[in-house]
This record gives structure tokens, C-alpha cells and sequence, in this order.
């Protein structure tokens, strides 16, 4: 007989303005582990969040589309991509997006450790990183040229206390 284990689990909140157009009934929640490759999908209606208990540890990336009562869907919104449990880190930070953005701007609070610094970075491949904005504690971040980019990955790295 093995030993069966079971993979540790975070939970990853996501957050979204509600689409401008009429007529929308809901929203697909697209995700999975590797780029463009959605492995599930989610509907969610009547709100503009969801959460999620995905392993730990692992990246994910995650697209929608807002369907109308007939569920046709409009095209998928730039991927955005999270690694699940890295946002809740020794130094207390815990990640949420911001609402009510003007269209074309993404944005999050940042709930870190008071006295504590961190780097909001920004990349549109995963692999080059540049800084975008320094912070201590607490804080919300907005990108407003966040439509010039046809996908754009967010990282707040901690740096010191």
C-alpha cells in the first residue's frame, strides 16, 4: 500500500471591472499552467470575482470573456498569470485587485508588512522584469498604460524591512 499525499493549496482570489457593453449575463474564468493553454473554465454570474484553491507553489495563467444570455462571448482579455501562494509571504503581503478602474488600467492593494519594502515589476514575457514602482507596507499600485500591452505579467518582490 503507498502513501498518498496531497499537494498544498492556496487560495488566489481574482478581481475585475464589469464589462461596459449590454447584454452581459456573465463571465468564463479561463486558467491553466502553461501560456494560452486554458485547462479550465469558469463561469461566474452576477459578480465581478472568484476565488480559487489551486496548489501551491505553481503558476497559473488566466484569461475571460464576458457571454451573453445566449453565451456568446466577446474576445479573451489579456492573460494575466499568478504563481498561487506567493503573494501571502513571510513578511505578511496579501494581494487584491482594485475596482471601478477606468478602462484600459489594472490595478491592486498590496497588504504588506508595515516597515517592510517592496518592487511592484512588470514583464510581457515572464522573463525580463523592470521595476515599475517602490513601496513600504501597505499600498495600492495602478498601471495606466496597462492597454498599451497585449498581455502583462505583475510581481511585487519584497526588498527589505
Amino acid at each position: 500500500m503507498g502513501v498518498q499525499t496531497k499537494a498544498a493549496t492556496s487560495t488566489v482570489t481574482l478581481g475585475w471591472n464589469p464589462s461596459p457593453s449590454t447584454g452581459v449575463a456573465g463571465y468564463f474564468i479561463y486558467y491553466g499552467t502553461s501560456s494560452g493553454n486554458y485547462s479550465f473554465q469558469v463561469p461566474v454570474y452576477g459578480a465581478t470575482n472568484l476565488t480559487l484553491n489551486l496548489t501551491t507553489g505553481q503558476t497559473y495563467y488566466f484569461a475571460a470573456t464576458a457571454f451573453d444570455s445566449n453565451f456568446n462571448q466577446s474576445a479573451f482579455t489579456p492573460e494575466i498569470s499568478v504563481t498561487a501562494g506567493s503573494v501571502v509571504a513571510t513578511t505578511g503581503g496579501v494581494l487584491s485587485a482594485l475596482k471601478g478602474l477606468p478602462a484600459g488600467q489594472f490595478g491592486f492593494s498590496f497588504g504588506g508588512s508595515s516597515g517592510t519594502q517592496y518592487i511592484v515589476q512588470a514583464s510581457t514575457d515572464l522573463i525580463h522584469w523592470m521595476a515599475l514602482q517602490t513601496n513600504t507596507g501597505t499600498f495600492n499600485f495602478t498601471d495606466s498604460a496597462a492597454a498599451q500591452f497585449p498581455r502583462r505579467f505583475y510581481r511585487t518582490v519584497y526588498t527589505s524591512n
